[in-house]
């Protein structure tokens, strides 16, 4: 027996108008898999694939599955239009060891085409880091970097993500993330209780221009978090380091489907910046 096929209004869909399309490469939304298993991560997929664009295998985690199984992952995002990625920590861990070849044939014979690095444990002079996205991008990888250090109570000047972000990008990067760590506390753009910087959003909005803050993506595990920076930046900020169970909440404060975000010209409602 065929079933008659029901749509919703777009008004519903999205109370917002706002919201782009994938096919933009804005309003990204990065989840942080932490070793869920596949038969989760699967479930998750089919519900939350249209709104999700990477999916990070936290810290050193991507080691600790078996090959057939991490294939099997990278297949099942592919499938969604999801690109799937190794954490930074892994490749701090390479570099810090002396086997970064080593490390890029492991992940190229995976069927990787995307890597991270980042500095957020280790030390890496700008001129190592620049070499490191150059070479990334030349054994065929695009390179997703971050900014900031890992430890508790680690926090960077307007001017370091700035001077990061345009060497980064100038080397071949695509994107640049901003350090919130899986926490979001008392790290990066956050205090103690996970409360945002306002005042340094405002620097940033003052020094680094639109058409480079696109390239940001911030990571804002907490939903406060989320609700803020969507009101500072706009629906379409790119967010990361979202937990898997938080990612139809994400899209749902995006279109204005939350009273958190609700599309209205009331106060409380999104402004947008840009």
């Amino acid at each position: 027996m065929n079933h008659p096929k029901f749509t919703c209004h777009p008004e519903l869909i999205d109370p917002s108008g706002e919201r782009v399309s994938k096919s933009e490469e804005r309003g990204l939304t990065m989840l942080i898999d932490k070793g869920i298993c596949l038969a989760l991560f699967q479930e998750h997929l089919q519900f939350i694939g249209p709104f999700v664009d990477y999916v990070k295998l936290g810290f050193g985690t991507t080691v600790l599955y078996p090959p057939e199984v991490l294939q099997k992952k990278l297949l099942l995002a592919k499938k969604k239009n999801i690109i799937l990625y190794p954490g930074g920590t892994l490749f701090e861990i390479a570099s810090y060891k002396g086997v970064l070849k080593e490390y890029f044939d492991y992940l190229q014979k995976m069927g990787f085409d995307h890597i991270e690095i980042s500095d957020g444990t280790i030390e890496l002079p700008a001129r190592r880091r620049q070499k490191m996205i150059k070479r990334a991008v030349s054994e065929g990888f695009t390179v997703i970097t971050e900014c900031g250090k890992k430890a508790i109570g680690s926090h960077f000047e307007v001017e370091e993500l700035e001077r990061t972000l345009y060497s980064d990008l100038e080397c071949g990067a695509a994107n640049v993330i901003v350090e919130g760590r899986e926490s979001g506390k008392n790290v990066g753009i956050f205090n103690e209780q996970g409360l945002i910087d306002k005042q340094f959003l405002l620097d940033i909005q003052e020094t680094i221009p639109t058409n480079m803050r696109k390239y940001l993506i911030w990571e804002a595990p907490q939903k406060n978090q989320q609700i803020e920076l969507i009101h500072f930046w706009g629906r379409n900020v790119n967010v990361g380091n979202v937990q898997f169970e938080d990612a139809c909440n994400l899209e749902c404060l995006r279109r204005g489907l939350r009273f958190d975000t609700f599309p209205t010209d009331q106060p409380g409602s999104v402004m947008r910046v840009d």
